[in-house]
């Protein structure tokens, strides 16, 4: 076969451009210090490198969650001893009241410290982290504990109900769901028997005014519940008192004392909703965070949780301080003086030592779930530095590596030029004489 230049041209042509194409491609990685610059150079790695990449940046952000986590639990931990520091000097308050020689004039000074004790409960229960209640569950924007005045003017507990209203031109204006006339929900108290209570008037979204919503649950109440709560007790619409606050939520006092529930009806009428609808029902109160993929866990306290120290309906925070204050109240004329004096050192001692008991038990907890916040932050970090280290493997260029082929590249590279140079010297010139 003849070789004719022309032949010669293309050959060095062609070698030259992918001499060429191959240094670029490694001039490439060796700027970028990535092996692959577009998925066509490789679509497996490309596949896998976005996965990676994918994982990293999901693994950062449980890392974040649990960051945040760790910091609510701190905060909470915190607050759970400053409680528990308060419930032991109500306790040493307790002890010393027992003391034979105390008369109405120190008990009263020792009511008026328990009262302020009550305030710096609420104060703590009510302590916020990041904009929210920590101990305020899932509904985070509303305290979830305020204060009130007993009927003897004492400081009390007060556990707000949902927040189901918003301020409207200076009103909180009812935001729930529209209950109309005649829907129905029960109500009980100290976990006693439920009756059903029927609505008197409609509650209306964005139109009725919490203090007519608070109006319209005082009166169905009443209505439904005139009958006596026990043989010679008053009735539910005695002790039932039903005020709107200023947060937008239902109190319904005496606080910790009365549940809702919805109420079924005749089949084939749907389940009511009132109760919830009108935010009566706790919502769900645990907070959950995703430590990894599809791993939850709960991080949070709640207010309910520290207030009801027991299973017994009597056994609550808020009743206990009541009591407290009432029987620190009594006075020698009183009929039932020496029952109240003796229960100061018995009943309400032995409860605010099953409080302190469950401050500390919800502090373990607390420290239970700090120690698996820290075990899934270290297990993050390790699986972090693993799908780094593989994606580096998978990606990244070896400089070294790269280095030594680019010098060879290039020369090739000038060989190739130096030889094409020789071989092309003859032209037409050559053989003209």
């Amino acid at each position: 076969m003849r070789v004719t230049n022309k032949m010669l041209s293309n050959n060095f042509l062609r070698d030259m451009r992918t001499n060429l194409t191959n240094m670029s491609r490694i001039q490439g990685q060796m700027t970028s210090g990535k092996q692959i610059t577009k998925a066509s150079d490789d679509p497996f790695k490309s596949s896998r490198i976005m996965q990676m990449y994918s994982d990293i940046d999901s693994n950062k952000q449980y890392n974040s969650n649990i960051n945040n986590s760790i910091n609510w639990l701190d905060t909470t931990d915190t607050a759970l001893s400053h409680v528990g520091n308060v419930v032991g000097r109500i306790e040493e308050l307790l002890v010393s009241s027992g003391n034979a020689a105390y008369g109405s004039e120190q008990r009263q000074a020792i009511k008026d410290e328990v009262n302020q004790r009550i305030q710096e409960v609420s104060q703590i229960l009510n302590t916020s982290f990041d904009g929210k209640y920590i101990f305020g569950g899932t509904d985070g924007t509303s305290k979830p504990v305020g204060t009130g005045k007993d009927g003897s003017g004492n400081d009390e507990l007060i556990r707000s109900t949902n927040v189901v209203g918003k301020p409207i031109d200076g009103k909180m204006i009812y935001s729930g769901i529209t209950v109309g006339l005649g829907a129905t929900f029960n109500i009980s108290l100290n976990g006693g028997v439920p009756i059903t209570v029927t609505t008197t008037g409609e509650v209306e979204s964005g139109t009725t005014t919490m203090e007519q919503a608070a109006d319209i649950l005082q009166t169905s109440i009443n209505n439904a519940a005139n009958l006596p709560i026990k043989q010679g007790e008053p009735g539910y619409n005695e002790v039932a008192k039903v005020k709107a606050t200023a947060d937008g939520a239902f109190n319904i006092t005496p606080s910790g004392t009365f549940t809702f529930s919805d109420s079924s009806v005749i089949p084939p009428a749907p389940e009511t909703t009132a109760a919830k609808d009108l935010g009566l029902i706790e919502v769900p109160d645990k907070l959950l965070v995703e430590v990894s993929q599809g791993v939850t866990m709960d991080y949070n306290i709640t207010a309910s949780q520290v207030i009801n120290y027991g299973m017994g309906a009597n056994e609550n925070l808020m009743k206990l301080l009541g009591n407290i204050t009432k029987h620190l109240d009594a006075k020698p004329t009183d009929a039932t003086y020496a029952d109240d004096i003796k229960a100061l050192t018995n009943a309400d001692l032995e409860g605010i030592q099953k409080v302190m008991t469950n401050v500390l038990k919800l502090r373990s907890e607390v420290g239970a779930k700090q120690n698996r916040m820290e075990s899934a932050e270290t297990r993050n970090e390790d699986q972090n530095f693993n799908m780094t280290e593989i994606l580096s493997a998978t990606e990244d260029i070896d400089i070294t590596e790269k280095t030594m082929e680019y010098a060879t590249m290039q020369t090739v590279y000038m060989a190739s030029l130096q030889t094409s140079a020789k071989v092309l010297q003859p032209s037409l010139l050559d053989y003209l004489r």
